[in-house]
């Protein structure tokens, strides 16, 4: 109960992010996203947009009122693929994304977690760099407007060409900071 007494506002966000948000939003997803109803997909596009927010925020206050501590960084990686895999399981559910767009988004998290893994063994620590933090950013966004697109199964170059672009930017950003990190992390280990 004391360590409970200790966690800041930060990791209030965080562990919302964690706990809440996969729970929350793919039953959102999996019970109302097939009705097709533009206002219900706003307003589960919104609150999934809403936890994607708690990402920034509890990283502004902890940095903010000198909050930052090691299980709340360890806990906002967690949270951040948790709200991104499960959102991404329930639109493959409901057919509204590739099943090979989400393994390639979701190998590269888990090639990640094994890459931290392995730096932490040799007692290195992967900072994250701005093209991971984009790519968060860029993986919410996608999320949200694929929940939203109505017209998905139809011809649409609005909604489904900015889709495109989305999920375009989201696999190269996925690729490149996931080369990125192995390429800093093989530098380390060859200079020891």
């Amino acid at each position: 109960m004391k360590n409970l007494k200790k966690l800041t506002f930060s990791t209030y966000l965080t562990l919302l992010r964690l706990v809440v948000a996969p729970i929350i939003i793919p039953f959102l997803i999996v019970y109302y996203l097939s009705q097709n109803d533009f206002f219900i997909n706003v307003l589960i596009a919104i609150l999934f947009l809403l936890f994607g927010l708690t990402d920034f925020f509890d990283g502004f206050f902890a940095r903010k009122y000198g909050q930052e501590t090691k299980i709340g960084a360890t806990l906002d990686h967690l949270a951040d693929k948790f709200l991104i895999f499960s959102a991404s399981i329930a639109l493959l559910v409901v057919h509204k994304i590739w099943y090979g767009w989400v393994l390639v988004l979701v190998g590269r998290e888990l090639y990640m977690m094994g890459l931290r893994e392995i730096a932490l063994e040799h007692n290195f620590r992967v900072q994250v760099c701005r093209s991971a933090k984009l790519k968060t950013c860029v993986h919410i966004i996608l999320i949200a407007w694929i929940i939203i697109n109505p017209m998905q199964q139809q011809i649409n170059y609005f909604w489904n060409g900015i889709e495109a672009l989305l999920l375009t930017a989201s696999l190269l950003l996925s690729i490149s900071s996931a080369v990125g990190y192995s390429s800093h992390v093989y530098d380390y280990l060859k200079s020891r």
